[in-house]
């Protein structure tokens, strides 16, 4: 009988760790059982599209302790996983290893870009040393980092964001000559003011353009309102939260990622896959993932002038434009797939269930 793997997710959006843990569910599917838990949210559409088994578990809060701890109890009473593989958040690795003492557990670390992020990059260190079997992280930056907050080495692996080929491609019915698009959670870590204000600069210089920015959160009203205040509401188009937002990257001319902080961005390995140059934030780990001049540009975070004067180079120059996107999509295929992924996750599965 297959071994039972249950995967914790602390948000069920539809952004990066959704869609990372669905390709790595979906690479192990055939060789293990899975049971996804999670909170409601627009993230449950990927896992019904790919079959994937969800139970509801509540996000936890500083108000829900208890019924957190209670529901999760009876989830891995009932299930008896072999195997609890945790995306995101520390606090799960210590009640269920609190529930189920002698059942081996994993966390991932997709890293913190909040207001305390030390301090939750200081606790899955100590979380990781007494409760966790292991720690994956995506990126180098993150390993070091949790490394120098004392986590062991020995219980660290890296192993870096990987997609599957893109399914299907979707159109835009949107008549702007060359379109600058972003797929990221509207939050204040990710930045796009300073993208919006990148474009009001662009579009006073070159009129047919058009930003479209794919993904919803708290922030979209302040968003929208900048967007008001410069006047340039013809020139940005918010799409919403979309499932499988990345079938409509092929739209885009580049992809600009401009946030103040990220861990390896999904997003910027999907626009590698999908031929398209990308501007970043030389933030976290995405230097790890965009090498300056040769798969990308990078530019300095909270900077709106920078982004402009990217965007603007690569409107212009067609050749560099064309080299980047080349160099990335080679850059993805080596390094950035998910049969890469999956072997390498595979592989710590294994090791520790043997």
């Amino acid at each position: 009988m297959a071994q039972k793997i249950l995967y914790i997710l602390p948000f069920m959006n539809l952004g990066g760790t959704e869609v990372h843990t669905v390709e790595l569910i979906k690479g192990i599917m055939s060789e293990y059982e899975v049971l996804v838990a999670g909170p409601d949210g627009a993230g449950i559409s990927l896992l019904e599209k790919n079959k994937i088994p969800y139970t509801n578990l509540p996000g936890l809060t500083t108000f829900n302790v208890r019924r957190y701890r209670d529901i999760l109890k009876g989830i891995l009473k009932d299930y008896k996983p072999d195997l609890v593989h945790i995306q995101g958040r520390y606090e799960p690795v210590y009640f269920s290893k609190k529930i189920l003492p002698s059942t081996p557990v994993i966390l991932t670390c997709h890293g913190y870009g909040n207001s305390i992020a030390f301090l939750d990059y200081s606790l899955t260190a100590i979380t990781g040393n007494r409760w966790a079997d292991r720690v994956i992280t995506v990126c180098n930056n993150d390993r070091e980092l949790l490394i120098k907050l004392g986590l062991s080495p020995n219980k660290i692996t890296l192993i870096y964001n990987g997609i599957s080929s893109i399914e299907e491609k979707k159109p835009l019915s949107y008549s702007k000559g060359f379109k600058i698009g972003t797929i990221a959670s509207l939050i204040k870590r990710k930045g796009l003011n300073y993208l919006i204000e990148a474009v009001d600069m662009v579009s006073k210089k070159i009129k047919d353009i058009g930003l479209f920015i794919i993904g919803e959160g708290k922030e979209r009203s302040h968003l929208e309102t900048l967007v008001k205040r410069l006047k340039i509401k013809d020139y940005i188009y918010f799409l919403g939260g979309i499932p499988l937002a990345r079938s409509y990257i092929n739209n885009f001319d580049i992809f600009v990622l401009p946030s103040l902080f990220e861990s390896l961005p999904v997003s910027i390995i999907e626009a590698y896959a999908e031929r398209k140059a990308v501007i970043a934030s030389n933030v976290g780990g995405i230097p790890e993932l965009v090498i300056d001049g040769e798969t990308g540009i990078l530019v300095p975070p909270r900077d709106s002038k920078a982004l402009a004067s990217a965007i603007e180079k690569l409107i212009m120059d067609d050749k560099l434009r064309e080299k980047l996107a080349e160099n990335g999509y080679n850059r993805f295929i080596k390094n950035f797939t998910f049969e890469v992924m999956v072997e390498k996750t595979r592989s710590v599965y294994r090791d520790i269930l043997e």
